[in-house]
């Protein structure tokens, strides 16, 4: 659950974050070194790409010999006799590239210094890169992001020795002749969306996908085939372009007219739920056209009950998650894929939708009828029952059925971390509520399990009894015993780390509309300061007491968990004793180290990001900067060439425990959140970024299988989870 819960802000931060390549640009990653013969530096360099290729080469063309060179994400296959060119080319994992993507490439190189050039802020030559048809030539003493010059290859003077091999550009099919846009109607039927379809007209009591030809009666029969041409599909950005323009012409203020939202990320294609703010209406549109998918229209203040998701995509296969299933349609129905878009395009906003489902089929207790997963049922609904306690609810850890508190209460506090980050993403997706939803059900259960002051129940079930049955949960007939802590059995890292979440949640419900005097955050606090003072006065490993959590949710320490628990209650009461402790932790348990991981059982690095941010919101830039720089020593650790393993198509690889993929999303997490700190420099902020991207692109397919059930392509088919593989085995 930690791992969806990160996976999901980082995906959030993406939609939120416009990273998109429409110029080649050139930097240069931090500093370059040079000793008394010898200089280097590391390169960076971005150039969009137009055409569809199986194959492709770089030349890499320097002024002066270069000694060496490293390439992260190509092959280093060749230099010229004078070590004045070098050429790169594809590695396996990207050797196919579409029109949208980005050829993105990292290098290192050094060279011996030339006697009389200042290399205090020249770094070393510059190369002008030869790609495809075109020589890319970046400015030679600019050291930061910027527009690389263009030049088309046979109006450049190359060196007579390059050499030229041949790219594998793929020929696209031949364009298919669209009918030209017609103009809207006046059809009363149609109201208010005559005037903001884009390329068809209102929806026809049936449609079929693939055919643009309404149904005029009932009885007459849906065509096989279209007799007309496909829709044309529009780039989002340019339709927007184009009725921003019209509703200046005509003299409105641009919040009176229909004004498509687009991806930030991805500018061509649409958001699925499409809103009129000024008329305060929402409804379901398609990511290729902008058209109208679905008959439902809801006020805009109801958007997120819009089932918008659920309609595959162009490289998207979402698995059945509500009462309806869905069927993919067959390679004749499916719509052309629209030049613009690249079929390495993320659907984000997808993604995070799926997450936060996975909550939804993880609960435990009385789910009734309004969940969204419709295979899940009312479960485990006694539990508490052996020792006197009402404990229905809250969340199952993985697969199985057992409720464990630490890993539970780390997820949840991620989970609200993520959304207070990347607030403005969640909004424009429409999660916020299901986001909320999710932090409550996991906040109520932990205030069910809070008994007593100096008492917390840390699990429910045992998993040497509930492994032996392969059923669904509410199937399931075997004794469910509790456990807890108190001050004669202690347990710090738990306590600690459920008041981080209950504080953690308070925040978001303060920041998304509760009052201060809300009777739901005045529990949640309540609680959360009391959970806090127990794991503060009574101190130990809460797995030494309770043996069942000993052999699967091990605490190694609860350091951080007492610092981390306070650095939240400062974020959610504004109190200065919260934000104090926590330093006097940081100093008194030595969390100043440099730490390589960040899991549930270790927030170190996660403290020390949030000890820098509320220095520096407080004014003490000194002590900001001192919190920094154990964040970035764990961020430049785990970059590529950092010291860190990777696989070998480009993963991040620290641990085999329960997926690798948890750890790879959890560092990503730290460096995305810390790029946006003020004392990073420049280099460092894009270098963050890109290594987060990188490792969600990667778990979302970028090498042909996603990682995430349900999305992209070749995703898993069988995973670990009893209640879903029942439901498929009695279908």
């Amino acid at each position: 659950m930690t791992q969806a819960a990160l996976m999901m802000t980082l995906l959030v931060a993406m939609v939120n974050c416009s990273w998109a390549v429409v110029n080649p640009v050139f930097f240069i990653e931090g500093d370059g070194w040079a000793n008394q013969t010898h200089g280097g530096y590391i390169g960076h360099f971005k150039i969009p790409i137009s055409v569809e290729l199986n194959g492709w080469w770089i030349a890499l063309a320097y002024d002066q010999a270069i000694d060496e060179l490293e390439a992260w994400q190509a092959v280093h296959f060749k230099s010229s006799d004078d070590r004045k060119i070098l050429y790169l080319r594809q590695i396996s994992w990207n050797k196919r590239q579409y029109p949208g993507m980005v050829m993105d490439q990292r290098y290192m190189i050094n060279f011996k210094k030339i006697p009389g050039v200042n290399y205090g802020d020249y770094y070393g030559p510059r190369p002008n890169i030869v790609f495809l048809d075109s020589v890319y030539v970046p400015d030679p003493y600019d050291n930061n992001e910027h527009i690389m010059t263009t030049f088309k290859i046979d109006l450049f003077d190359l060196p007579p020795n390059l050499e030229r091999f041949p790219n594998n550009i793929v020929t696209p099919p031949p364009k298919v002749t669209v009918a030209a846009t017609t103009a809207p109607t006046s059809d009363p039927k149609c109201v208010i969306f005559c005037w903001v379809k884009t390329r068809s007209p209102p929806l026809p009591p049936t449609t079929t996908r693939g055919t643009t030809t309404p149904t005029t009666s009932k009885t007459q029969p849906a065509p096989t085939k279209s007799p007309t041409p496909l829709t044309i599909v529009t780039s989002c950005q340019l339709n927007f372009q184009h009725r921003q323009q019209r509703c200046r012409d005509a003299k409105k203020m641009d919040k009176e007219c229909y004004l498509p939202q687009c991806y930030v990320t991805s500018p061509d294609r649409y958001r699925v739920i499409q809103c009129w703010k000024y008329q305060g209406i929402c409804w379901c549109a398609d990511p290729r056209t902008g058209e109208r998918r679905k008959r439902t229209v809801v006020k805009y203040k109801h958007a997120y009950k819009l089932n918008c998701f659920q309609a595959d995509e162009a490289t998207t296969s979402t698995v059945a998650t509500t009462s309806t299933p869905t069927t993919t349609p067959s390679s004749e129905e499916r719509p052309e894929r629209p030049e613009f878009a690249p079929r390495n395009d993320y659907n984000y906003d997808l993604v995070i939708h799926n997450s936060l489902l996975f909550y939804e089929a993880q609960r435990s207790g009385e789910i009734g009828e309004s969940g969204r997963v419709y295979w899940r049922k009312n479960s485990h609904t006694d539990d508490g029952s052996e020792c006197r306690r009402d404990l229905a609810g809250g969340y199952y850890v993985s697969g199985d059925y057992v409720k464990y508190g630490f890993p539970t209460a780390s997820a949840m506090t991620l989970l609200a971390w993520g959304f207070l980050e990347f607030k403005e993403a969640y909004d424009a997706a429409w999660q916020t509520h299901f986001l909320k939803e999710a932090l409550k059900w996991g906040a109520d259960y932990f205030i069910k399990a809070h008994i007593s002051r100096n008492q917390l129940i840390a699990q429910v079930g045992d998993s040497n009894l509930e492994n032996s049955f392969w059923l669904r949960p509410q199937d399931m007939n075997v004794r469910r015993p509790c456990y807890s802590i108190s001050e004669k059995s202690p347990g710090s890292d738990l306590a600690g780390e459920t008041a981080a979440a209950l504080a953690a949640t308070a925040k978001v419900f303060q920041v998304t509309g509760s009052a201060p005097n809300d009777s739901y955050v005045t529990s949640l606090l309540q609680h959360s300061r009391e959970l806090y003072e127990f794991a503060k006065n009574h101190r130990g490993h809460y797995s030494f007491f309770v043996r069942p959590a000993l052999d699967h949710y091990k605490s190694s320490s609860y350091h951080d968990e007492l610092a981390w628990a306070s650095l939240w209650l400062y974020e959610a009461t504004g109190e200065n004793r919260y934000l104090a402790e926590a330093g006097q932790f940081y100093e008194d348990f030595g969390l100043h180290k440099p730490q390589t991981e960040m899991s549930w059982d270790s927030k170190t690095v996660a403290v020390q990001v949030l000890l820098s941010k509320f220095a520096n919101r407080a004014g003490a830039v000194k002590a900001a900067r001192r919190y920094l720089l154990p964040v970035t020593e764990f961020c430049d650790h785990n970059q590529p060439g950092g010291g860190a393993k990777y696989t070998p198509q480009g993963l991040l690889y620290q641990s085999n425990w329960g997926g690798n993929t948890r750890y790879a999303c959890n560092a990503a997490f730290i460096c995305l959140v810390t790029s946006n700190l003020p004392d990073l420099n420049a280099n460092l902020r894009l270098t963050y970024r890109q290594f987060a991207e990188d490792q969600i692109d990667y778990i979302l397919g970028r090498t042909g299988r996603s990682f995430v059930v349900g999305y992209g392509r070749n995703y898993p088919g069988q995973p670990h989870h009893r209640a879903r593989y029942n439901l498929i085995m009695r279908s």
